[in-house]
């Protein structure tokens, strides 16, 4: 059984979250009248974060602290279709109740397509997640997980494809 650390439970959120944002930013966006160019809306946001992540590797608790990077990248092309990209990287570094040194990096990409007047529409999330245990002798102490969600709506709104796939080991 894969157990999906807190932070990635976390980084989801935010995800969906920064894909809230730039919903309501699109139908601000698409109030306004229809023009003949591309609309385009970038921004970017670094903070910090300390939080506890259980190694499901070494059964240990670790302490990390870093910052997370992200960056939101909307395009309502000419024909009113609306194209979404977060992309978010997660750097840190922290140290278990036993002393051991860990460095963590994540990445995920979010990509969205909505056309302006029909429900089709889709989306596409992937990431990675690496958790290394610095100087240990045994190679099975790192965690990698790896994500990848896809789905598309046809025209009917009807669910014509998804890919829910996750992995998650010791390396």
């Amino acid at each position: 059984m894969i157990v999906i650390p807190a932070r990635v439970k976390v980084v989801v959120v935010m995800v969906s979250a920064l894909a809230l944002a730039a919903g309501l930013l699109t139908l601000t966006l698409l109030a306004k009248p229809a023009q003949a160019h591309a609309e385009t809306v970038t921004s970017q946001d670094r903070t910090t974060f300390n939080q506890t992540f259980f190694s499901i590797c070494t059964g240990e608790f670790i302490l990390m602290q870093g910052t997370t990077h992200t960056v939101a990248h909307t395009t309502i092309d000419a024909n009113g279709e609306r194209h979404t990209t977060f992309h978010t990287q997660v750097q840190g570094v922290g140290e278990s109740e036993s002393g051991a040194k860990y460095d963590f990096k994540d990445v995920f990409t979010l990509h969205e397509n909505f056309p302006a007047s029909d429900p089709n529409y889709n989306v596409t999330i992937s990431g990675t997640t690496k958790l290394r245990r610095q100087g240990s002798p045994t190679p099975t102490d790192d965690l990698e997980v790896k994500l990848l969600v896809h789905q598309t709506l046809n025209t009917q709104g009807e669910l014509t494809s998804e890919i829910l796939k996750a992995e998650g080991e010791c390396t």
